[in-house]
C-alpha cells in the first residue's frame, strides 16, 4: 500500500504553501483588530505598542514561516503568548492566534506526529498563559480559563474530523486513478493481443501465398493467379479484423458508451479448418480431430481460437519441416481442451520441456488462457512441439483477452 495515501503518513490540507499564507494572512488581520479594540476598550491595562503588537503577531508569522517545524512554531507561539499577557498587555484575540497555531499544526505534516504535536503543543500553551495569569491581578475568572481551554479542545477535534476527511478523500482519488491506470494498461494489452494474432497470421500466410506466387508465376500462371487471390482475401480479412480491434480505440458510431461493453469479435469453431491454408499451401497436411461438443460459450471460443491460430501460426513460421499437425479439441470434465501439436500424437499428454523466454505470441496465449482460470502448455513433446490448453467450461466471459466482450 501506498503509505503516502494512508491515514497515518498522509499529508495534510495546509501542506501548500498558497492555504497557509491565506490562513496566516486573515489570522493576522483577526489579532490585530482584535487586540487594537481589546487596548481601547480596557485603558486600566498596558497600552498596546509595538513589543505587544509583535508579540501579537508572532503566531501568523509562524503559521506562514514556521509550521514546517511543528515543535519550534507552537513554543514560539506559547512563548509569545505567555510573554503577551506577562507583561500586562489586554486580554483578548492574541490567545486566538496560538488556538491558529495549533490547528494549522494539526493539519500539516504527517497525521500522527501532527496529532502529537498539537495536542501537546495545548497542554504547553495553556501552561503558559496560565502561569502568566499568575504574575498579573486581573485575572480572568475560572469559567472563562477553561472556557477557553474547552474551544481549544473542540478546534483540535474539528481538525482531526477534516483531517480524516481530507485522508479519505486523497485515498479515494488515489484509488480511483490507479484503477483508470490499471484499466488503461488493461485495454492496451488486450489490443496488443488481438493485434499481434491478427497481423501474425495474416502476415505469414500472405508470405506463404506471394512466395507460391513467384514460384508458379512462370510456370503455371493459374496457380499464380489463386495465390493472388488468396492473398487478397487474407488481406481483407485482416484488415476486417484490425478494424474491429480498433474499434475500441476509436469510439466511431456511437459504439461505445459509458458504462456498457466493448463489442469485439467473436468466432465460430468451426471456422477453424480455415486457419490451416497457409500450412497446407507449404505441403504440410493438418487434421483437425474434434469430438461432438455442446455450444461452447462464445469467450471460451474466443480464446480456443486465438489458441490454434496462434499456433499454427508458429508451426509454419518456426517447424518448416514439420509434415503433419493434429489439431484436436474434446470437452474433459468441466473444461475445453485445446492441443495443437506437430508430429505427435493427439491425447499425448505433454511432457516437461526446458524453460525459455517467450516471445509476444506464446505470452498473449498464456495471458488468455490462465485470465480464463486456465492452464496451458507450449513447449517440447518427444515427437514435437505442443501447445496444449484448457480452459473451464464456466469461465467468467470478462477474462483478460478472451476476444469477445471486456469492461473498459
Amino acid at each position: 500500500m501506498d503509505r503516502s495515501h494512508t491515514g497515518e503518513d498522509a499529508r495534510g490540507p495546509l501542506d501548500r504553501r498558497r492555504p497557509r499564507l491565506f490562513l496566516a494572512t486573515a489570522l493576522a488581520v483577526v489579532v490585530t483588530v482584535g487586540t487594537l479594540g481589546a487596548s481601547h476598550w480596557r485603558p486600566g491595562e498596558r497600552p498596546l505598542d509595538v513589543l505587544g503588537l509583535g508579540l501579537a503577531l508572532a503566531s501568523p508569522v509562524v503559521v506562514a514561516a514556521l509550521v514546517r517545524r511543528p515543535v519550534v512554531a507552537v513554543l514560539l507561539a506559547a512563548t509569545a503568548v505567555g510573554s503577551y499577557l506577562a507583561l500586562g498587555y489586554a486580554w483578548g484575540p492574541a490567545i486566538g492566534g496560538l488556538l491558529g497555531v495549533l490547528v494549522t499544526v494539526a493539519l500539516t505534516g504527517p497525521a500522527r506526529r501532527a496529532r502529537v504535536v498539537a495536542w501537546s503543543g495545548a497542554v504547553v500553551g495553556w501552561g503558559a498563559i496560565l502561569a502568566a495569569a499568575a504574575l498579573r491581578t486581573d485575572v480572568p475568572r475560572p469559567a472563562g480559563i477553561l472556557g477557553g481551554i474547552a474551544w481549544t479542545a473542540v478546534a483540535l477535534l474539528v481538525a482531526g474530523a477534516v483531517r480524516e476527511r481530507f485522508a479519505r478523500v486523497a485515498a479515494h482519488r488515489a484509488a480511483r486513478l490507479e484503477r483508470e491506470r490499471t484499466a488503461v494498461a488493461t485495454e492496451r494489452l488486450r489490443i496488443a493481443r488481438e493485434l499481434h494474432d491478427v497481423l501474425a497470421h495474416s502476415l505469414s500466410a500472405i508470405t506463404v501465398q506471394s512466395g507460391v506466387g513467384l514460384h508458379l508465376l512462370e510456370r503455371d500462371p493459374e496457380q499464380a493467379r489463386s495465390a493472388l487471390t488468396s492473398i487478397r482475401a487474407t488481406s481483407r480479412d485482416a484488415l476486417d479484423e484490425v478494424r474491429a480491434v480498433l474499434g475500441v480505440v476509436r469510439l466511431e458510431d456511437g459504439a461505445v458508451v459509458a458504462g456498457d461493453h466493448v463489442p469485439a469479435p467473436a468466432w465460430d469453431l468451426a471456422t477453424l479448418p480455415a486457419l490451416a491454408e497457409p500450412l497446407r499451401a507449404l505441403g504440410t497436411t493438418v487434421r483437425f480431430d474434434a469430438e461432438p461438443l455442446p455450444e461452447v460459450p462464445p469467450h471460451v471460443a474466443g480464446i480456443a481460437y486465438r489458441v490454434v491460430q496462434e499456433a499454427l501460426t508458429n508451426v509454419g513460421r518456426h517447424a518448416q519441416d514439420a509434415r503433419a499437425v493434429v489439431v484436436r479439441l474434446d470437452r474433459q470434465g468441466g473444461s475445453l481442451r485445446v492441443r495443437v501439436s506437430d508430429g505427435g500424437r493427439p491425447g499425448d499428454g505433454p511432457t516437461p520441456g526446458p524453460s525459455g523466454h517467450p516471445g509476444y505470441g506464446l505470452r498473449g496465449m498464456r495471458e488468455r488462457v490462465e485470465g480464463a482460470g486456465g492452464t496451458l502448455y507450449a513447449g517440447p513433446t518427444r515427437d514435437g512441439f505442443a501447445v496444449d490448453a484448457t480452459i473451464p467450461w464456466a469461465s467468467p466471459p470478462h477474462d483478460a483477452g478472451s476476444g469477445t466482450q471486456e469492461d473498459t
